[in-house]
């Protein structure tokens, strides 16, 4: 009985109707690739930006401080590509104000999860609207990403995969967020 129940919830979620329904692949588009690479450069510098000031101004000690270092050296990896990929089109480098979440390890934690949460779902939200080649190069990324998610939620004792699914965002949505932690657009 418990088996039909969550059966029945996971075929009715938003992606499995959408991987059933084949996606948009047909919207995908160059031009659209640059414009979804634009917001996720955005989330890359973000991520870069939040980390450093963390690792800074957060006192993390041992395996959080690992686990900043590390991110922070695959979100500059990212970084670096997303920057490549855009060339001369690339975004400039916005401002960030994090405020108290880069002042303690529990807020630096709490964030970081939220943060990571945003990445996968960022890029799980845009991956129907990306041509095929730029398509294999975010999955790339967004495999990290999700390993990320798992490993601050590990190390705050959080069950590291908590849903059967992650819920795609829009690019609204994504916006709104690292607002919310700490970008500011102009």
């Amino acid at each position: 009985m418990i088996v039909a129940a969550g059966a029945g919830a996971v075929s009715a979620s938003p992606l499995f109707r959408r991987l059933l329904s084949g996606g948009s692949a047909e919207a995908a588009s160059k031009a659209e690739d640059a414009r979804i690479l634009q917001l996720v450069l955005q989330l890359e510098y973000t991520q870069v930006a939040f980390y450093q000031q963390a690792l800074r101004d957060a006192g993390l000690g041992g395996e959080l401080r690992e686990f900043a270092r590390t991110a922070l050296g695959h979100e500059r990896k990212h970084l670096a590509v997303i920057t490549q990929a855009l060339g001369a089109k690339a975004g400039p480098k916005p401002t960030f104000a994090f405020g108290a979440r880069t002042r303690s390890p529990d807020a630096f934690r709490k964030t970081a999860i939220e943060l990571e949460d945003i990445a996968v779902a960022g890029y799980n939200g845009q991956a129907t609207n990306l041509t095929k080649g730029t398509l294999a190069a975010a999955a790339e990324i967004v495999s990290v990403e999700a390993r990320h998610a798992a490993w601050v939620r590990a190390l705050g004792g959080a069950v590291a995969a908590p849903d059967p699914v992650d819920e795609p965002m829009t690019a609204a949505q994504v916006v709104a967020g690292l607002q919310k932690i700490g970008l500011r657009t102009s």
